[in-house]
């Protein structure tokens, strides 16, 4: 069977708690007191109740009726309830088949002199639905719950006695459990209400409270998932969320050092093979072979090459250089002029003013790189900016054959190249496409390459709006 798993944050899951355990407590103080209103009725045993009828039926025999009012509130005192139905001579028939013999003899016993005669007496379990309706009858039955928890006999009837007073007159006592019972349900459901209300508008305040520094360490990882070189966590709150903080702050200063010397050490060990470099070249160039000492000096200047653009890369990694609002379809167009006039094909569709917040040098670097591979491999370069929901695209097309698909991850990877010769004019030293992509992620974009149906090849470069 599938479990169905709901995603619950902590500020929903902080809300349901206090409401759920607030609200319930409250529910059940209101129990255990309503409770204590019933406990008495319930707690009355049958000779306490018998007693009271005959208290009544004496009542109804010796005062008048302008009094007897006065006197049946005081007998309903304690919690018990006697009700008083008088019937014509002749009416008033109790159900066939229900008498209670014992107790109607009990009874006709306590009357004694007062010359009344108990017709029938039974007892029954109220019937709350005819009463007050299920919703009582379910809270009714929580308050038993209580009631028996506390006591060991509990009187959970009514009884219903049928008397033929001497008068001629014959009436029907009857004991009820909740005839004032059924008002103290009715404020305690107001009294919920409200209470609830109040819990849940507390609880929504409670939780934001204590999950608005969880969403400032959430925030903070993004952007330093961004840039390492991020603004830091703000070191307040309760002492966790210090602690938490302190923490945070202290593992990307880390993260920084550990970049930076592993930057500063590549940009060392690339500095210091220059002067060997340089030293090999002298030396090759006393080799007496000559296709000999062309292949050496071709190989020696690639590796050149490669040591330059390793130490351009690293020293540019290390310089912290701000991000501040670009023009970036006039930052397109320059790149685009200048390779013009450097005697490239190069067409770029002016549009206008778009402002980008972005590192201008590096990403000049790295839209230069992707504008100058599709020059390259495909002979010209068309280019286009275009501004869709929530971020901006550019476009680089070319005639060519394009990368083929199954290399598109090894093209980003540092000195990888498709093109096998040693040449730096059709080969270069592989690392173009993965400064590119190093550029454009530090941006929270991606490079996506697209085989175009009409043929030719297309660089896909998307840069959200508000990275």
């Amino acid at each position: 069977m599938m479990k169905i798993r709901f995603a619950i944050g902590l500020r929903g899951r902080i809300i349901a708690i206090l409401v759920i355990g607030l609200t319930l407590s409250h529910i059940l103080s209101i129990l255990v007191f309503t409770s204590e209103k019933l406990e008495p009725a319930l707690l009355t045993n049958e000779q306490q109740v018998l007693e009271q009828m005959v208290t009544a039926v004496r009542m109804m025999l010796e005062i008048s009726d302008e009094s007897q009012h006065s006197i049946l509130s005081a007998i309903n005192r304690n919690g018990l309830h006697l009700k008083i139905t008088r019937y014509l001579p002749g009416d008033g028939k109790p159900p066939p088949h229900q008498n209670d013999e014992p107790l109607r003899r009990r009874l006709e016993t306590g009357l004694g002199s007062t010359g009344a005669r108990v017709v029938a007496l039974f007892a029954d379990p109220p019937d709350w639905n005819h009463y007050h309706g299920k919703f009582h009858h379910f809270l009714f039955d929580l308050e038993l719950v209580i009631i028996r928890f506390m006591h060991d006999t509990v009187m959970e009837k009514e009884l219903h006695a049928w008397i033929d007073l001497p008068t001629g007159e014959r009436v029907l006592l009857q004991t009820q459990l909740t005839e004032n019972h059924v008002p103290l349900f009715r404020h305690a459901t107001l009294s919920v209400i409200i209470m609830t209300g109040a819990i849940i508008l507390f609880a929504i305040a409670i939780a934001r409270s204590m999950t608005k520094p969880l969403q400032r360490i959430v925030d903070a990882a993004n952007a330093i998932g961004e840039d390492v070189y991020a603004v830091q966590l703000p070191e307040k709150g309760t002492v966790e969320v210090v602690a938490v903080a302190r923490a945070f702050n202290h593992m990307n200063r880390r993260i920084q050092a550990f970049v930076e010397d592993r930057l500063q050490m590549v940009a060392a060990i690339s500095h210091d093979l220059r002067t060997p470099l340089t030293k090999l070249k002298l030396m090759a160039e006393f080799v007496g072979d000559e296709t000999s000492r062309v292949r050496m000096v071709a190989t020696l200047d690639e590796m050149e090459s490669m040591l330059a653009a390793t130490l351009s890369f690293a020293r540019d990694a290390t310089t912290l250089e701000p991000k501040q609002p670009v023009n970036l379809s006039g930052l397109i167009g320059a790149i685009c002029a200048d390779m013009t006039d450097a005697g490239h094909t190069v067409f770029f569709e002016e549009m206008d003013r778009v402002v980008y917040p972005c590192r201008p040098l590096t990403m000049k670097r790295a839209l230069i790189n992707l504008i100058e591979n599709a020059v390259k491999y495909g002979g010209s370069a068309q280019v286009s900016l275009l501004c869709e929901e929530q971020r901006f695209v550019v476009l680089i097309q070319d005639p060519g054959p394009g990368i083929p698909e199954d290399q598109w991850d090894n093209v980003f990877k540092p000195f990888f190249r498709l093109e096998p010769s040693r040449s730096h004019d059709t080969g270069g030293v592989g690392l173009g496409l993965s400064i590119a992509a190093s550029v454009i992620r530090d941006h929270d974009g991606f490079i996506r390459f697209v085989h175009l149906q009409e043929g030719g090849f297309m660089t896909r470069v998307e840069l959200p709006v508000g990275h």
